[in-house]
């Protein structure tokens, strides 16, 4: 596996402000489900990662599946930085510069998000978290599409193209190394 997430250091039972500590168990999870899967991401897993108490999670989070939907809002808080590449060019320039990012994100250990997202597909319909991952995943399709129509507002799109059509091929694409990657090549 390539995968080479770094866990949070994690010094003694520090005192953390609430939202950095509640940022830590997101990313925590993150790395959690990229090298584990969703169902290995226990509670018991997730506070020994982060170096506090299970009841502690449960200061910052109702649930378990509320921690697992909060780290995959931040995988699609990664996919959409990837998605904002170029803004303030001309609309191919935005399309090619997110084509150039995500690539980019493949090699990049800053930006991951290849394997948690996979995970979060992989994951059992029990786990409660397909509806969450099916609305990031129209949203960020949908935004790929809104650059194609300002793509055709400006003239460097033929005006008849099915914006909707391109961007879910081009989703298609990036999914298509997405799992090159997950398999090596």
């Amino acid at each position: 596996m390539r995968y080479h997430a770094s866990m949070p250091a994690v010094r003694g039972k520090r005192r953390l402000p609430a939202a950095q500590r509640r940022r830590q168990i997101i990313e925590v999870v993150t790395d959690l489900v990229a090298k584990h899967g969703v169902q290995a991401t226990s509670t018991s897993r997730i506070a020994a990662a982060a170096g506090v108490s299970e009841a502690t999670l449960y200061r910052y989070f109702s649930s378990r599946q509320q921690m697992l939907l909060a780290a995959m809002d931040l995988v699609y808080e990664r996919i959409f930085d990837v998605i904002r590449a170029g803004e303030g060019q001309n609309a191919l320039d935005r399309l090619r510069a997110i084509g150039r990012r995500h690539f980019g994100t493949l090699t990049s250990d800053e930006e991951r998000f290849v394997y948690p997202l996979f995970e979060f597909v992989a994951a059992p319909p029990s786990c409660g978290l397909r509806e969450a991952l099916a609305e990031h995943q129209r949203t960020a399709t949908q935004a790929i599409a809104d650059i194609i129509e300002e793509g055709k507002e400006q003239g460097l799109i033929r005006p008849d193209a099915d914006s909707t059509q391109i961007a879910w091929e081009l989703v298609g694409v990036y999914w298509t190394q997405d799992i090159s990657y997950l398999m090596g090549l």
